[in-house]
């Protein structure tokens, strides 16, 4: 079977889950966008993780609500579907690993912390442990391409290894040190490209030739005031913009389900995140329309 899944900490999870209760020949990385606009290939023994639903595939697990899915799950679907603070979660579940698996519950629990940003200003201000490592393996933190990064990950999960020593391995090393010594300069770059709408932050990195890595929730530290937040970058080959969509984990009072939004613009994600590519040629005057939005419902 080949398992397809994302490229995070929550897809990392799934992939030590599965191939641990199926036989996997291979692993691809796609993104939900793949899924959502057709191009991904999929095929009747593939297992879909963390990913929005394809009939085509043998098995699904997933969180996300994607309403723009082409497809919809029938009842007898075989997989897991449903609210969980990760997708990780639900695969541990449907597989039962309490009881076959409470080797990797330590795992699962921060997944679920990361995944769903029960995170504290500590995580994010100096990550440790398999939050850091979750970071490092985000594409969202820009640390390049991650593919063969992904696979040595896994196997070292696969063996037990204690995140101490999987931190203190050599690549996982050179990511954390350039994560932490890009910190100044992310914290810039935000500072430099983000704007103020009253309870909404907009953060607008297409002008910038190369972004410095960072994790994804330091705009929340900087700016606790908000409650919801925009970032704008380019997609691959910068031939059009994404918007990224997040509740600010800090200051939980933004009322707009984002992910309800951005299907309503052809992306997709949950009540607290999402993302939507802008391929229409009215693209920014839709970016101002979701602006709108997200400051009429506080």
């Amino acid at each position: 079977m080949r398992l397809v899944t994302r490229g995070d900490l929550d897809g990392l999870t799934c992939a030590v889950l599965i191939t641990r209760n199926e036989t996997i020949d291979d692993i691809v990385l796609i993104h939900p966008q793949d899924i959502t606009e057709g191009r991904a290939e999929i095929g009747p023994d593939d297992i879909v993780a963390n990913l929005p639903y394809d009939s085509r595939c043998a098995i699904w697990f997933d969180h996300h609500m994607h309403t723009a899915t082409p497809a919809a799950p029938p009842p007898d679907f075989v997989g897991s579907f449903g609210p969980a603070p990760s997708a990780a979660r639900l695969v541990y579940e449907y597989y039962q690993g309490s009881e076959t698996m409470p080797e990797y519950e330590e795992l699962v629990a921060e997944t679920d912390r990361l995944d769903s940003a029960q995170l504290s200003p500590a995580d994010v201000m100096a990550p440790k442990g398999y939050i850091k490592l979750g970071f490092t393996v985000d594409g969202r933190t820009g640390l390049g391409s991650f593919k063969e990064y992904f696979v040595d990950l896994l196997e070292m999960l696969q063996q037990g290894l204690p995140i101490e020593e999987i931190l203190a391995s050599p690549e996982v090393a050179r990511r954390c040190h350039l994560l932490d010594q890009q910190n100044d300069a992310f914290q810039a770059a935000l500072r430099q490209c983000s704007r103020l709408y009253e309870n909404v932050v907009v953060t607008d990195f297409r002008h910038l030739e190369e972004v410095p890595a960072g994790n994804r929730f330091l705009i929340y530290a900087l700016y606790p005031e908000i409650n919801v937040s925009l970032r704008l970058h380019w997609g691959p080959g910068r031939e059009y913009p994404m918007v990224v969509l997040g509740h600010s984990i800090f200051n939980r009072t933004c009322k707009t389900n984002v992910g309800e939004l951005a299907a309503r613009y052809g992306g997709g994600g949950h009540a607290g995140a999402g993302s939507i590519p802008m391929t229409d040629d009215d693209a920014e005057q839709q970016i101002q329309m979701i602006i709108g939005e997200l400051k009429a419902n506080g």
